[in-house]
């Protein structure tokens, strides 16, 4: 087997600028904003997977994001409720409002997304500039927002609303953090001038003022506010100070110089014992709440003292932001794109894990026949053709042989594009003649040219493409994919309906739609619409199978246009979807690193699954990056490759018909398998002794793409985490004594 390695794919990740667990009342999800405004959702429970990106807006970073579920009310109050009707009671469809995600941008939007269609579902304008912080009251009824003009906004979200409802007096600078007290009578905000301001909210008053500063610079920015459950107030600032505040008198009761550079977030639990704290020098320190069993003879209130227990530093550059869910873990993120999770329960020795930094779905498709490679950023495309990679002499040839990598090409074609918001999904045809892109406002299709004037580039003519259009607006796509014959087009709507177009007729501007599946946009069961995450076609065009974040996966028959079977359900979330190149079965990926085999034609596990999905190698099952596509070798398709973001896996089927599944790794480089001796004296003698048939590789970098361009000839598509780090700027450095 040839492997061809390209690195010359320029995907960049955004930075993490905020992080935001579900409330416990309902499932556990972690929303990540990022720079360049996308928002990731992932899976806790489902082994951090994720399971869907909400495409930014250009120009407009995610600088603060909360979830809010809203399941009980409290008593009225003219903060609270809008009208009369809602004082004099409320109605249970109220009290199991679904949930919400709220995001605040640089650009003074202020959003509630839609989670399904991956859209903005309410929008209003801050009226105040960029928004730096966000915060939801503990009855999930008021949001209150810190801007760029010093102003702190309280908008009502309760009945499905977003407005305005009170304006507090303007301080002199930028609110870069805020905290509701546990009461919901008081907000803290922390400013650009040093100060930390106590706000009265039923009479929309300064009630208290606290300076950081003892200096009195003005130029001291309190980055964080928590305040905890028995009315604590703790900040972090630019000076590298964690301080805990006496709310009543506005005294500081602690101060702790713990961080060399700005702390820019905090994080603590429901209890207010413990504190987290990060920033810019990468280190997150633990604090505790210690019994004194000290009591102050005045007010005869327990005085218990914090202490700083000790700190992790996991990053690579400044960390901006910290989330914590008593029920998952503590979870950090910053500048080098990386998501780090980390132990409650042992936060100072227990492992960590870094999520993967690629996306769960592959940015790039391939023509196979023509050799094209095309990939997709935020708002461009970029097409290459793929040369050859040479084989080094003095390497011995095993299973999976190391070669060079693909020599940088010029792409020979880039289209940029001018849409509000980034693309969501591209798709190129197997003959290379056709081109698709989408958002999720509109669909665009492309018809691939020679360049007369250069015939090394390639030209694209628009063609005119039919839109769905749902109560007036247009709506885009979150999926694209090309039939084998490239006579086909399969658009995958934001609404959850899939549409089956014919492309012959795009001269004449005759694009006709042949079909229209409601069957994830319209279940028939009582589950509600999910967003369609996967869709795959087989070989000869023959069978469809589209799949949703319910785990409702469909197969329809494409030469009759009828949906022909559903599969039945997992509870673990599928991540891809892939058929077999000769036979007609269905590969299943699960988030639990789980696969099934299913019969098309029966829509039941093939009889090698139901001997063998059950008993997987349990390494492969504790691995910690899930599974995020499968690839079958032409040349010998009794051997799957089952591949994630930093290794693949490799199954021989022929090997394993009657044999139990027997894992070993295999580096790639010699001759005779590692481990292989190791395992033949653990198993008890047999005639396949020795048959290894479920190999794992670590080799390759992080991974964007993997797939096969032609018999015994695979593409591997690696962006290195080292490559990520050279676009970076340069992180805190503190030099040491006697260095």
């Amino acid at each position: 087997m040839f492997v061809h390695r390209c690195r010359f794919v320029d995907f960049m990740p955004a930075a993490v600028n905020c992080l935001a667990f579900t409330p416990p009342t309902t499932q556990p999800f972690l929303a990540c904003g990022r720079a360049n405004g996308n928002i990731e959702i992932w899976n806790p429970k489902g082994q951090w997977n994720l399971e869907r990106t909400i495409p930014g807006e250009k120009g407009a970073s995610v600088e603060a994001l909360i979830w809010v579920h809203q399941t009980t009310f409290p008593h009225s109050n003219n903060l609270t409720f809008r009208t009369e009707s809602k004082r004099k009671g409320v109605s249970n469809e109220l009290r199991s409002e679904l949930l919400k995600l709220f995001s605040g941008s640089s650009n003074g939007l202020i959003i509630e997304w839609d989670t399904t269609t991956l859209k903005q579902k309410k929008s209003i304008d801050s009226h105040g500039g960029a928004v730096w912080s966000m915060k939801n009251n503990n009855a999930n009824t008021l949001l209150a927002v810190g801007c760029e003009d010093g102003g702190v906004r309280i908008f009502d979200i309760t009945d499905g609303e977003l407005i305005l409802k009170r304006n507090f007096v303007r301080n002199e600078a930028r609110i870069m953090s805020l905290a509701w007290s546990f009461d919901d009578k008081f907000i803290v905000t922390g400013s650009s001038d040093s100060c930390i301001v106590r706000w009265d909210v039923s009479e929309a008053r300064i009630n208290q003022r606290m300076t950081v500063d003892t200096l009195k610079k003005k130029d001291t920015i309190v980055w964080a506010i928590n305040v905890l459950r028995n009315g604590t107030i703790v900040s972090g600032d630019s000076l590298g100070h964690v301080c805990f505040w006496d709310e009543k008198v506005g005294v500081m009761q602690q101060k702790f110089n713990a961080h060399d550079a700005d702390v820019l977030c905090l994080a603590s639990n429901q209890e207010g014992t413990i504190v987290f704290s990060s920033g810019v020098d990468r280190k997150c320190f633990l604090f505790r709440l210690v019994d004194s069993g000290i009591v102050d003879e005045g007010d005869s209130k327990k005085i218990d003292p914090w202490v700083l227990a000790g700190f992790r530093r996991s990053h690579l550059h400044d960390v901006r932001s910290i989330a914590l869910s008593e029920d998952q873990a503590l979870v950090s993120g910053g500048v080098d794109a990386v998501m780090v999770v980390y132990p409650l329960d042992n936060f100072l020795q227990g492992n960590i894990r870094r999520l993967p930094f690629v996306p769960q779905k592959p940015l790039i498709s391939i023509s196979k026949s023509k050799r094209l490679l095309m990939y997709r950023n935020d708002n461009q495309i970029k097409l290459w053709k793929l040369g050859e990679a040479a084989l080094s002499d003095s390497w011995q040839l095993e299973q999976i042989p190391r070669l060079d990598l693909m020599k940088p090409q010029q792409a020979i074609l880039e289209m940029s594009f001018k849409g509000n918001f980034y693309l969501t999904a591209s798709a190129i045809s197997e003959d290379g003649e056709w081109i698709a892109v989408a958002d999720i406002e509109i669909v665009k299709v492309f018809k691939v040219q020679k360049d007369i004037s250069n015939p090394e580039k390639i030209a694209v003519r628009k063609v005119k493409f039919p839109q769905n259009v749902v109560d007036g607006r247009r709506v885009g796509a979150h999926q694209l994919l090309f039939t084998p014959d490239g006579s086909k087009l399969i658009v995958v709507y934001a609404d959850s309906s899939i549409v089956v177009s014919e492309l012959e007729g795009w001269q004449h501007n005759e694009i006709k739609v042949l079909k229209k599946f409601n069957q994830h946009a319209r279940p028939l069961d009582s589950e509600s619409v999910a967003t369609v995450i996967s869709v795959a076609i087989n070989g000869d065009g023959k069978w469809m199978a589209t799949g949703d974040l319910l785990n409702r996966i469909n197969i329809y028959n494409l030469d009759g246009l009828e949906h022909h079977v559903t599969l039945p359900k997992y509870s673990s979330t599928h991540t891809s979807l892939t058929f077999h190149p000769s036979v007609p079965s269905l590969v299943v990926t699960l988030a639990s690193n789980e696969f099934l085999i299913f019969d098309v034609e029966s829509g039941k596990l093939t009889d090698w699954s139901q001997k063998h999905s059950q008993n997987l190698p349990n390494e492969f099952l504790r691995l910690e990056n899930r599974i995020m596509g499968c690839a079958f070798d032409p040349e010998n398709s009794n051997v799957m490759i089952l591949w994630a973001a930093n290794y693949f896996c490799l199954i021989d089927f022929g090997r394993c018909k009657e044999a139990p599944l027997l894992l070993s790794h295999c580096n790639g480089w010699q001759k005779k398998l590692q481990n292989r001796q190791k395992y033949r004296k653990k198993r008890k003698k047999s005639d396949n002794e020795g048959e290894i048939n479920f190999q794992l590789v670590y080799r390759y970098q992080p991974l964007l793409f993997v797939d096969f361009i032609e018999s015994n000839s695979m593409v591997v598509v690696e962006r290195p985490f080292a490559m990520v780090l050279e676009n970076l700027p340069p992180s805190f450095y503190k030099a040491q004594y006697g260095t």
